[in-house]
């Protein structure tokens, strides 16, 4: 029996389904939707039992502010001052930004919600997306397997839980109506809409590989009922996906064999390099070897772009 895969909701106290009545009008998940995966539950029954004895104190506090955080983000939609304000103009948007920052936000990006992104049976209010990175200290993850490196990881969790609500406060205390969606607990599957966003680019080892620190981020979202957000038109990052392909540093270091060099395909038709059970027990031991292991964690996004474009050319040249 499949624990992660029976539970496919948080608990109706976290959700914020609980909190959305049929007048909000929610946005569902899409036809193609995938069904949410409750990594606690994931890692309870595939990792390990000694790691999650030895983590769960020095854990604990990040754990608890995380969910303390994911209910807020749901409760709080009640306090959406509902006054009909859709535009925003430059200066709050630079505030708002100025503000995530401060936060501890590295990278903000706009785009509309796929509602193929939705998770199976969630909904979310508003389809305009703020997207949010954080930074995860690469000298703490690169220590994996260890106990820091799953205090890093949980920490930035936690700081996203925060940073969200807070920017939900300040867009509401400005007139307008949102939905944080943290980085536990979350509505969405924010790799793909961080890409569209233009964040990054997925790679191979299933994380939004970003041009400041590769995959050594975190993400969450804030849904806000805004039409002149200023939208991503496309991604300038697609690229990676193709060094992705013949690089396979992550593929060859996960210690779990659990990235495969080629994707399989899923009964919904998405496309993953990633098994789940097998990165599970691993993880619950601290370990992040596909993010300390890829070449764009070290932060040459430029130069690696530069070599990836040169040998372009000379294969179309050779040809």
């Amino acid at each position: 029996m499949k624990l992660y895969k029976l539970m496919k909701k948080p608990p109706f106290f976290l959700s914020v389904s609980n909190w959305i009545t049929k007048k909000d009008n929610p946005i569902k998940s899409g036809p193609h939707s995938r069904r949410a995966v409750i990594i606690p539950l994931l890692i309870m029954q595939y990792g390990s039992i000694a790691a999650k004895l030895k983590t769960f104190g020095s854990l604990r506090d990040y754990f608890v502010t995380s969910l303390k955080e994911m209910h807020e983000s749901a409760k709080n939609i009640k306090k959406n001052p509902h006054m009909g304000k859709k535009a925003m103009d430059n200066k709050t948007l630079r505030e708002m930004e100025d503000y995530a920052k401060e936060l501890g936000v590295l990278s903000i990006g706009y785009t509309k919600v796929n509602p193929n992104y939705i998770f199976k049976d969630f909904e979310i209010l508003y389809d305009s997306a703020v997207v949010l990175t954080m930074e995860m200290n690469k000298e703490l993850i690169a220590t994996n397997p260890s106990l820091e490196c799953s205090q890093e990881i949980f920490r930035t969790y936690a700081g996203l839980g925060v940073a969200v609500n807070k920017i939900a406060d300040f867009l509401r205390s400005k007139g307008y109506n949102c939905q944080p969606s943290p980085a536990i607990g979350g509505d969405i599957n924010t790799i793909p809409t961080a890409q569209d966003a233009n964040l990054g680019c997925i790679g191979k080892n299933g994380i939004l590989v970003t041009p400041e620190l590769g995959p050594c981020v975190r993400l969450a979202a804030i849904f806000i009922d805004v039409d002149n957000l200023p939208i991503a038109k496309k991604s300038e990052h697609m690229w990676i996906a193709e060094f992705c392909k013949t690089c396979n540093r992550c593929v060859k270091a996960c210690p779990a064999g659990a990235i495969n060099e080629k994707a399989k395909l899923l009964a919904d038709g998405t496309r993953v390099y990633i098994n789940l059970e097998k990165c599970a027990k691993p993880f619950s031991d601290g370990c992040s070897t596909c993010i300390s292991s890829c070449v764009f964690t070290g932060g040459h996004y430029n130069k690696i772009k530069e070599a990836f474009n040169r040998r372009e050319l000379k294969k179309v040249l050779n040809h």
